[in-house]
């Protein structure tokens, strides 16, 4: 049974790019993910995408794309780099993960999300959101990450 999960990671660190595609490749459950970028349309019609803020009101409609992709995730997964603890984006997703699947799992919410090291990063800090949250961290192995997800589908 494949079962969907959001992962959440610096879009602009490109060994965070390389280590989702490695992971998409390889799982037997469908894995999610949003680009934080924004559309601009130029003065001659032609659409350029470009990075926004978290709290820029033009992000409004990434943010609401995001959430549309949590209402049919059942939980997410934070690789971790060297800098992704500095990523607002990633700390709105998990804070607002978490805010989602609390009201349905009383309390249980944790349970659905982990860190997870990717490999050479295994120093790496971890984003407050994670920390706060005292969700556990998986080391950069699909087995691991595979079976938490099934274990955790019971919750």
């Amino acid at each position: 049974m494949s079962i969907k999960v959001f992962i959440s990671f610096d879009h602009a660190n490109q060994k965070q790019i390389e280590a989702f595609n490695l992971l998409k490749d390889k799982t037997k459950h469908l894995l999610e993910t949003h680009d934080h970028g924004c559309k601009e349309v130029l003065a001659d019609g032609s659409v350029k995408s470009i990075t926004c803020q978290v709290n820029d009101g033009s992000s409004k409609p990434v943010r609401e794309e995001i959430i549309k992709k949590f209402e049919e995730c059942s939980h997410l997964v934070v690789l971790i780099g060297d800098e992704t603890h500095k990523n607002a984006w990633v700390e709105w997703e998990v804070n607002n993960f978490y805010k989602m699947k609390n009201a349905s799992l009383a309390g249980k919410a944790w349970m659905k999300i982990r860190g997870m090291f990717i490999e050479g990063c295994e120093k790496a800090v971890a984003p407050k959101a994670l920390e706060s949250r005292s969700t556990q961290r998986l080391a950069w192995d699909l087995e691991t990450l595979e079976k938490w997800i099934e274990e955790s589908s019971t919750v």
